[in-house]
């Protein structure tokens, strides 16, 4: 049973036996200026702090709540979980804690939700905070900002759109009245730079004509394509955060399957993810197996001509997937984005939505036409020479070239002949930031992601350097790197890792301190944890952080579906930071939906699916707890397993009882 109470207040029932209260915020990541990045980070990690505290419940009782928070896309959300006296006291805490005092110099930032394709996310929504979220960096006045940001979420305020929910209709309106009017202001029109939100609707245009509209480079939402370098994404489109959303988005995936079949590659190997932009969801489709160059641009060009043309049968098995209604947290950030109650999934809104995602098509491919981010040189350029340092240590030495409208650096390492060169190039209008750890030093950030990075003390003339270096960095974001993080450091579970230039990592006053690193990731005081567990053991990793997998309940599907539904119950409670010299003190206290993955009977890998209780992306104090569910679809699911892998190297996978276990 799902109701509402008034405007802002949600409540529902479901299988959880603890009771659950929470708020979400209409504002997220999209919403902060890059310039801010990690105060509503920061924010939310302090009200998370102040709520997890224990209460007293009378008699010599005292609870412990568990609290999640999230920083989403667009939302944020703050979720109290426990048994319903503990819930209740905790909740009643919260509107007294939107003041700036609880942001202590002790408050660090939560890892946030990352997006897919971050450069594809920064053309659909502008520069803002979300195209940063993926590396561990703050502004360097994030506490002051996110002081000044707390009194603008607090609910009482009005000036920013709040939703309540919870599963005891008895908390209802507790702390925070139930409103029968809109809570909070309508919702801002535009992202945190100004860029308009795309409210889609628009009426459905033919297809993209011919090859060429898809290999030009995109821009806003209209149809293009951009590098998408080492991610496994394929391609971005637009569909409403509806029902009809949701079911052309299956679609999609279903027919970029297809199209990969045709091209003889394996359709089971194409995931999808959705991130929620205002009254749309931007879908990403991803190669869960890589694809070659060529066959990449086949599939893509071919789907680029056909994604619209889905048989009638898949489009009236999709409609009557959606018959349940919208999980109670998709109708919840409906409501706080602006949107109206969803109208439901009927064929022809299906349809119309297919057609209108074909406008929006953005592929990963090289674009055709160059785009201000590799513009070639512009004017007269300095150049200025690395120490000879790096040929000492490493055998590598450096040039940074400085242009009117460009910075480049370029690498060079010893070999035969003239050994093996690398340059990159960054047009100064397409710096997005300027990331600096505690050392001095710098990583260049520009709108396609490309990253380069250097210490302007291990180049000759340094003096002069700067002088040269200071008015193209002038006005831009200066963002600092978090608790000693690596900007290099690996994207886990289905993303692949960005490399980066190492040796230019190091942040010393010489190259040799890369070997330092080198040597101190070989002396990782937690060891790595290798676990074969049967479904509902718990498997402790090394720093004390403990996972228990139970449930594994088999969902009910259409009767000619050929695909099952399988749903996991997961309690991630962390442990004690993690030690090694290249991980960031919070690698095995993160947990993400994205760690986990589920396999069927011949290991190939079922793909996650959402669901109202869905485990959140989060990054844990020790001690603290988080519950959710992994909902997975695929084929073969009757005996399935579920594994877990983290960016230290743990690898736990959970199996059904009286199975073999798979060697280690």
């Amino acid at each position: 049973m799902t109701g509402w109470a008034g405007t802002n207040w949600q409540f529902f029932d479901d299988e959880d036996i603890q009771t659950r209260i929470g708020v979400t915020f209409g504002f997220g990541l999209l919403d902060e200026e890059v310039a801010a990045t990690g105060s509503l980070s920061m924010a939310l990690s302090a009200l998370r702090t102040e709520l997890a505290r224990p209460v007293e419940l009378g008699a010599g009782r005292t609870g412990f709540p568990e609290v999640i928070a999230e920083a989403g896309t667009d939302t944020s959300t703050l979720l109290i979980r426990g048994a319903t006296d503990t819930v209740a006291a905790a909740w009643r805490r919260l509107p007294g804690l939107f003041d700036g005092w609880i942001v202590t110099d002790q408050t660090s930032a939560m890892r946030p939700e990352h997006p897919v394709w971050p450069a594809d996310l920064l053309r659909r929504t502008g520069r803002n905070a979300g195209a940063l979220a993926a590396i561990q960096v703050t502004a360097p006045d994030a506490c002051e900002r996110a002081r000044v940001l707390l009194p603008r979420l607090d609910p009482k305020s009005g000036r920013i759109r709040a939703v309540f929910f919870t599963t005891e209709q008895s908390l209802v309106g507790l702390g925070f009245p139930v409103r029968e009017a809109a809570s909070g202001t309508e919702p801002s029109r535009l992202w945190a730079d100004g860029t308009a939100k795309h409210t889609g609707g628009s009426p459905a245009g033919p297809l993209p004509e011919g090859p060429g509209t898809l290999v030009r480079r995109a821009t806003g939402n209209g149809t293009g394509s951009l590098p998408a370098g080492e991610d496994p994404v394929l391609l971005s489109t637009l569909v409403p955060r509806s029902a009809a959303g949701l079911a052309a988005a299956e679609l999609l995936r279903a027919q970029l399957a297809a199209t990969a079949a045709n091209a003889g590659q394996d359709p089971a190997a194409i995931g999808i993810d959705m991130l929620g932009i205002g009254a749309e969801f931007c879908v990403f489709l991803v190669a869960e197996n890589p694809l070659g160059e060529s066959a990449r641009k086949r599939v893509l060009m071919d789907f680029g001509k056909t994604m619209a043309m889905v048989p009638d049968p898949w489009v009236e098995d999709a409609v009557r997937e959606t018959r349940h209604g919208l999980s109670p947290r998709l109708a919840r950030e409906r409501r706080v984005v602006g949107l109206d109650d969803d109208p439901g999934a009927d064929t022809a809104r299906v349809r119309q939505v297919l057609t209108q995602a074909t406008q929006c098509l953005h592929l990963a491919l090289e674009p055709g036409e160059p785009g201000p981010a590799h513009a070639g040189k512009t004017g007269r350029e300095r150049t200025f020479r690395s120490l000879p340092g790096g040929d000492m240590t490493t055998g590598r030495s450096a040039t940074l070239a400085i242009g009117q409208g460009s910075i480049t650096l370029g690498t060079r390492s010893a070999g035969h002949g003239a050994g093996t060169k690398h340059e990159t190039r960054i047009a100064t209008k397409a710096i997005l930031a300027v990331l600096e750890d505690p050392s001095g030093t710098l990583a260049i950030i520009d709108e396609d992601q490309q990253v380069f990075t250097f210490h302007p003390q291990l180049f000759k003339r340094q003096r002069a350097l700067q002088r040269h270096l200071e008015p193209v960095l002038a006005g831009l974001p200066r963002l600092q790197i978090n608790n000693g993080a690596d900007p290099a450091a690996l994207r886990h579970g289905r993303r692949r890792a960005r490399h980066w230039p190492a040796w230019l990592l190091a942040g010393s006053a010489a190259l040799v301190a890369c070997l330092a690193v080198m040597i101190a990731v070989t002396n990782i005081d937690d060891p790595q944890v290798t676990g074969r567990i049967t479904i509902g053991e718990t498997a402790r990793l090394g720093n004390g952080t403990t996972i228990t997998a139970t449930g594994f309940e088999k969902q009910p599907t259409a009767p000619t579906d050929a695909e099952s539904q399988v749903a996991v119950q997961v309690r991630f409670c962390a442990g004690s930071d993690t030690k090694g010299a290249e991980l960031p003190p919070e690698t095995q206290r993160s947990v993400a939906p994205a760690d986990f993955a589920l396999l069927n009977q011949q290991y190939a890998y079922a793909r996650l699916v959402d669901s109202g209780a869905q485990l959140r992306r989060d990054t844990l104090a020790p001690g603290q707890c988080a519950v959710g569910e992994l909902v997975f679809r695929g084929v073969d699911l009757s005996v399935p397993r579920l594994a877990y892998k983290n960016a230290f190297g743990d690898d736990v996978l959970w199996y059904s009882p009286g199975q073999v276990p798979p060697a280690q």
